[in-house]
Order: C-alpha cells, then sequence, then structure tokens
C-alpha cells in the first residue's frame, strides 16, 4: 500500500496537500490536532476544513496526534512503516507575534516536533521522501534568542 502522511493536514498549505496527493496515494494519513484553536482562539479552528477534506476524500485517514508526542508518532510510523512512502511536514506554529510571546511553545511545536517526525522517519521509513515545508518563524526565533543574549 502506497501511503503519503501530511501533517497540519487541515492546515491552509496541509490541506492542499492532502488535495493534490489523494489520487497520487493508496492513503493519505493526516495529523492535524487543531493546535491553532489553542494558539490563536476559536475563529482559527480548522474543524470545518477536516469537515471538507473527510466529505472529499475517502482514503483520507484523520490523526488528531500533536507532533511534540514521540510516544503517538511511533506508534502511527510502526502501524505503517514502509507503506509511508511520502511525508509532508506542515504543521507549525506560524506566528512571529506568538514566537517572540512564548519561544519555548514556537520551538518546541516547530523544531523538536519536526525532529521527532525526521527521526520516526529515519527508524521506520528511512525510503520516504520527506518534504519539510518551514515557516520564518523558526529562524526569527533563533535570531530573536541571538540579540537578547547579545544585549543581556
Amino acid at each position: 500500500m502506497k501511503i503519503a502522511l501530511i501533517t497540519g493536514s487541515a492546515g491552509l498549505v496541509g490541506s492542499e496537500a492532502v488535495s493534490f496527493f489523494a489520487d497520487k496515494f493508496d492513503r493519505i494519513i493526516g495529523i492535524d490536532n487543531n493546535y491553532r484553536e489553542v494558539l490563536f482562539g476559536a475563529n482559527a479552528s480548522i474543524e470545518w476544513n477536516l469537515k471538507r477534506i473527510q466529505s472529499l476524500y475517502q482514503n483520507y485517514a484523520h490523526y488528531s496526534i500533536d507532533i511534540r508526542d514521540k510516544k503517538s508518532l511511533e506508534g502511527l510510523y510502526k502501524e505503517f512503516s514502509t507503506d509511508i512512502e511520502l511525508i509532508v511536514h506542515t504543521a507549525a506554529q506560524p506566528s512571529h507575534d506568538w514566537a517572540a510571546k512564548d519561544p519555548f511553545t514556537d520551538f518546541s511545536i516547530n523544531a523538536n516536533g519536526t525532529l521527532n517526525l525526521l527521526e520516526m522517519t529515519r527508524l521506520h521509513c528511512p525510503e520516504a521522501v520527506f518534504i519539510f515545508t518551514s515557516t520564518n518563524t523558526l529562524i526569527r526565533t533563533f535570531m530573536n534568542k541571538v540579540a537578547i543574549s547579545r544585549n543581556a
């Protein structure tokens, strides 16, 4: 079975990836825990888009997993293993303002979450293609920390 795993699958870029790859793979595994709602409030919820994707693509399977949760990711990767041929990583905390306000949460999502996905890919489906769509928030967070430490 050919599987594409897409993180942030109900967000703007992730849902477009689902649409693009749905007819190219036997199954699309979507990971999205709607953390946007926690970060930005009820109006930012992606539930409407998740329902849309689920109604359009019969081969879409949704998992509400936080990419920082290594144990849950490992269970998913073990379940599908080398059937995963593609990972499209679009999950992120995208706000510069939010990153400046809470850099530890921002870093944990964008850096640690990405590291978890890379490590699970290395361990369970090393031949898979990994596409990483990064926001520049991660870079800005590093730059802000460097500036703060230089001025301290």
